[in-house]
């Protein structure tokens, strides 16, 4: 190919490859301005999201899941809850103490509750005095209710018989664990007490047995021993749930015949 007719190809040639190099610097610019642009529109919102105090909950660094709220006691529940941890001195305890101040005494019935106002010392130093001559006179002395949660006073209130059936009304302080007081129930006639006279006699199952064979596999605190017609009813409370339960226990075999459950 002859010089003149390579200029003359390469004239075009060279003018085409300068438009091809100069549309791709344009384009590239463009790109790079509108990246710009784009970059420049996203920074400002991503800065003030970060920024602002009230973002949403899921941004914010305190929008952890909220940790639910333990149930709700009922009236009962809460006062066991109240009652219960108040009480130093266990059923078992304040039984012996309040069968000790009646001669010959057997327990009938007992219940974790609180003090009535009027279980006071001189009210107890009366009643004992003629109660008993086995309850000693520091028994006596001492017998001014504890203060307890609220200024009230945990107490067994707690029904020994004698042997001929005549019931006492015996309040222990839950606390000290001293007799608050000791009167006999006025309110018995002779047949009330030959009545209750056969049914402890009937009763081959002490109290002590009874409480046993019905936490054997219940564990909990018991607030409450009582002698029906044919069963000893005990009162176990789960201090987890503060929920009660009743056993009845047989009167003449260690067995529990039935239970509930008070979740109220």
């Amino acid at each position: 190919m002859s010089t003149s007719l390579r200029h003359r190809l390469r004239g075009p040639a060279v003018a085409c490859l300068a438009a091809s190099c100069a549309l791709l610097l344009a384009a590239c610019g463009s790109e790079q301005k509108e990246t710009t642009t784009t970059s420049a529109r996203i920074a400002p919102a991503q800065t003030e999201s970060t920024a602002s105090p009230s973002g949403s909950p899921s941004a914010s660094p305190s929008a952890s899941p909220s940790v639910s709220a333990s149930p709700r006691l009922t009236d009962d529940q809460a006062e066991r809850q109240r009652l219960v941890p108040a009480t130093k001195v266990t059923w078992d305890k304040a039984t012996q103490t309040a069968v000790a101040a009646v001669p010959q005494g057997k327990l009938v019935e007992t219940e974790l509750t609180w003090a009535p106002p009027n279980a006071t010392a001189s009210g107890s130093a009366t009643a004992t005095a003629t109660a008993s001559p086995s309850v000693s006179a520091d028994a006596s002395a001492s017998a001014s209710p504890s203060a307890g949660a609220g200024g009230r006073t945990p107490a067994w209130h707690t029904s020994v018989a004698t042997s001929d059936g005549t019931l006492h009304d015996v309040w222990v302080d839950g606390v000290s664990g001293k007799v608050i007081s000791d009167k006999p129930d006025a309110d018995q006639d002779a047949e009330d007490k030959q009545e209750l006279a056969d049914r402890l006699k009937r009763a081959t199952v002490t109290p002590e047995q009874a409480v046993q064979t019905a936490t054997q596999d219940n564990k909990g605190t018991v607030t409450a021993v009582e002698l029906d017609d044919d069963t000893w009813s005990v009162d176990v409370v789960d201090t987890g749930n503060w929920d009660k339960t009743t056993y009845e226990v047989s009167t003449t075999e260690r067995r529990v015949l039935r239970q509930e459950v008070d979740r109220d």
